[in-house]
């Protein structure tokens, strides 16, 4: 056993390699940006506005940087990407302007969702059926590590130089040398089979609102966390540190809500972790005025980085019940379609309740979202039957920041082919 985790580690560790340098790149932008907005008096809707562009280029890529890829090859392809990317990360300090930094969100955005495709379809080139999900462990594992890892790099440097931003482009830079001197073969990227999300909705109305969801929780969070902690009085460290607990908490639990959601009803066991984290952070709001420590801040911040990450995994797999095998790559995409979208609303509302009602706004918009969903995922309990235990797929992580790991899902198909709009199966008997 040893020896086949041994095998699959070497045969991919320079895409993982690749993968982690530029992941915590993008994280420690991710971070810096919002901070020196948050130091220049920025309004928070500017900010909000700023973040979210990054999540609207992150859409587009993903579904568009495969013409790219395609047409100059994966190695190239990469390149140009993380080029991009590396200008990018410098062109913030030369071009200090809300204008100019929406469209360098926009591009950075693209280019790490066309990074990410070229690096998931190179791993899932890379891996057999049996090795698949042991290869999507160990990519989730260098993916939350490397983002954890680039938010505590936020301490190396004043926020208002421009050495983080160079550090960023540095490590986006550094991903590059693993990848160009790859000599693992080129992917196939073939066309999968078109689903519309008429017909997804249908077939799981809690798997199509809950992607959703999950890009309004995800997009919020990661796009003015920092602008979050700042003002509620935590220091530069700790607001990483806050950062980093949160990615850290999506990455420790995962597998056991998975293991609930395998053994119950997956919407009952989002609905009672929503529920719970919904609630809870409703409190910690009403708190804030008076002063919350730290610990307790930093207990509250991993378990909401668990719940919320595993939203959109556990959306995955409640679609999934009610589909055909052959058609969960297309409704896989669909699905990050409808995240996407959430992912860039999100920080344009929070960001407007913020400057409206002030930091604790924050904690009860995220809130109100889990909780508003959690009730809509018990009407669904009471409104249809969950599929048998026999007709389930298994709970899957997936990390919740990367446009295209549905390629490395073991449950999906390793090569697909084209084909026109179909009906889903038993969409009838299972409309949740």
């Amino acid at each position: 056993m040893a020896q086949n985790i041994r095998e699959t580690v070497v045969s991919v560790r320079s895409l993982l390699g690749g993968t982690a340098a530029f992941i915590a790149g993008n994280s420690l932008l991710g971070v810096v940006l919002p901070l020196r907005m948050e130091a220049a008096d920025y309004p928070v809707a500017l900010i909000g506005a700023i973040m979210a562009a990054y999540y609207l280029g992150l859409a587009l890529g993903g579904f568009r940087s495969k013409i790219v890829i395609l047409r100059i090859g994966h190695i190239r392809a990469f390149s140009v990407f993380a080029a991009l990317t590396a200008a990018t990360c410098l062109a913030y300090d030369t071009f200090f302007s809300p204008t100019a930094w929406v469209i360098l969100r926009v591009i950075n955005g693209f280019c790490i969702a066309g990074m990410t495709t070229a690096v998931e379809s190179w791993l899932n080139e890379r891996s057999s059926n049996e090795t698949r999900g042991r290869v999507l462990g160990f990519y989730m594992l260098a993916f939350y590590l490397a983002m954890a890892l680039g938010q505590t790099l936020v301490n190396v440097a004043p926020v208002g130089d421009g050495d983080l931003l160079d550090l960023s482009a540095v490590l986006i830079g550094l991903s590059l040398i693993p990848i160009a001197m790859t000599r693992l073969g080129k992917p196939d990227l073939r066309e999968i089979r078109v689903l519309r999300v008429k017909e997804i909705f249908a077939a799981s109305k809690v798997g199509v609102v809950g992607a959703g969801v999950a890009g309004i929780l995800i997009g919020s969070f990661y796009g003015l966390a920092a602008v979050f902690a700042r003002q509620i009085g935590l220091s530069v460290s700790e607001t990483a540190m806050f950062m980093s607990v949160v990615v850290l908490g999506g990455l420790a639990f995962q597998v056991p809500i998975g293991m609930l959601a395998d053994r119950f009803d997956r919407r009952i066991v989002m609905a009672g972790i929503l529920l719970a984290v919904g609630t809870s952070w409703g409190l910690l709001s009403l708190s804030i005025a008076s002063g919350v420590s730290l610990v307790v801040l930093m207990v509250m911040a991993l378990a909401f980085g668990g719940a919320i990450s595993s939203v959109y995994p556990l959306c995955v797999a409640q679609t999934f019940d009610r589909l055909d095998r052959k058609y969960y790559v297309a409704a896989s995409g669909r699905l990050l379609m409808v995240y996407s979208i959430g992912a860039t609303i999100g920080p344009l509302l929070t960001s407007g309740l913020m400057a409206i009602f002030g930091p604790g706004s924050f904690f009860v918009f995220e809130s109100v979202i889990a909780v508003v969903y959690a009730i809509f995922v018990l009407f669904r309990v009471r409104a249809a039957q969950q599929p048998a235990p026999d007709a389930r797929e298994k709970f899957v992580p997936l990390p919740d920041s990367s446009p295209a790991a549905l390629v490395l899902d073991p449950r999906t198909e390793p090569e697909t082919t084209s084909f026109g709009p179909a009906p889903v199966a038993e969409a009838d008997d299972y409309p949740a």
